[in-house]
């Protein structure tokens, strides 16, 4: 039986976090709040995914097929240059939902929320910068959740953080821009750390150069984002060119025999983003006794968030003991990020 107030309670609680990024998704999700059967239909979504999120995407992903008889095209700026108002929009969405079930129940059950934003490596640069200064060694790259493993190319990017001065590779097609709030970190370099060996683990790898896997992956951008499906394809154009080891499976099963094929003369970083409000208790705590007995061995860094709290945590092990730090408060897409960490 499904529990209306708890999905009730999830789609209140990500109208909040669309304000100020989309509207439509922020209408949407209030009026779906207040939808038995909408939630009913919401609830088909596999266990631990963000349902709000899985449920728009799966919409999405077939207004971007072109099945849509009744309008709700017109209000998604991925499809029009002029959108129509997102106060007005809910009748539509309802209806293409319903009408539509047959096919979006199959994807709520299958389907994984992977969005794979690129932008998040603005906040990850002057991270694994602090890395490179505190250890001195080239950095291994361990990415959990990686999706299409865009992120483990975040050397191959540029960033303009203001200022006039231009951070990461000189001249990358990818030029990512974020604001910092309050002080500028000290450990950023202008040329981007060394990196010797890097690695992705996904449940589900997404390919690019695979259509289904590009379309549901733009699927999953919101619609007044088209700076990020832009993005998107600009990281799918380096990932081409630098091709990355993405490998299928759960992380935690993984993460072991992974750590120990990684170069002895590189500290081992273990990074993700926005992927730990997915992991299960029994899945963060086996995660944290695996990092713990390879801080045993060796150098190690662990880089995420959504795991404890929303902020970006970095923590390390040297010789053996534990260190943890708090890095910044950040936006969801990487739009600005607030700089915590007290610099030596």
């Amino acid at each position: 039986m499904v529990d209306m107030a708890k999905a009730a309670k999830t789609f209140r609680a990500f109208t909040e976090e669309c304000k100020g990024s989309s509207r439509l998704y922020e209408r949407l999700s209030a009026a779906v709040a207040g939808d038995p059967e909408m939630l009913a239909l919401a609830s088909h979504a596999r266990p631990g995914q963000p349902v709000p999120n899985l449920l728009f995407a799966a919409a999405h992903y077939l207004l971007l097929q072109g099945k849509d008889r009744c309008g709700l095209a017109g209000f998604y700026r991925t499809l029009t240059d002029q959108p129509g108002e997102p106060g007005e929009a809910y009748p539509f969405f309802r209806r293409f939902c319903l009408e539509n079930a047959g096919e979006i129940l199959p994807l709520l059950q299958t389907k994984l929320v992977q969005t794979n934003e690129v932008r998040r490596c603005a906040y990850l640069y002057p991270a694994f910068c602090w890395a490179y200064a505190r250890f001195g060694k080239p950095l291994a790259l361990l990415e959990l959740g990686t999706s299409a493993g865009l992120q483990l190319l975040w050397d191959e990017y540029g960033y303009d953080y203001g200022g006039g001065a231009v951070y990461g590779k000189a001249g990358s097609a990818m030029l990512l821009k974020s604001d910092i709030r309050g002080k500028r970190p000290n450990c950023l370099l202008i040329n981007p750390p060394p990196v010797k060996a890097r690695i992705g683990v996904d449940l589900h790898v997404n390919d690019l150069r695979d259509p289904e896997d590009r379309l549901w992956l733009s699927a999953l951008i919101w619609p007044e984002h088209t700076e990020r499906l832009e993005h998107l394809k600009r990281g799918a154009s380096l990932l081409n060119e630098h091709p990355v080891d993405l490998r299928e499976g759960h992380a935690m099963r993984l993460l072991p025999e992974l750590a120990a094929g990684m170069p002895d003369d590189a500290v081992l970083c273990v990074f993700h983003t926005h992927v730990a409000n997915q992991f299960s208790a029994g899945d963060k705590a086996e995660l944290r006794e695996h990092l713990r007995m390879i801080g045993k061995r060796r150098s190690l860094v662990h880089l995420y968030n959504n795991m404890e709290d929303g902020r970006l945590h970095l923590d390390y092990y040297l010789d053996g003991k534990e260190y943890r730090n708090i890095m910044a408060e950040t936006d969801g897409h990487g739009r600005w990020f607030h700089w915590l960490l007290e610099e030596e």
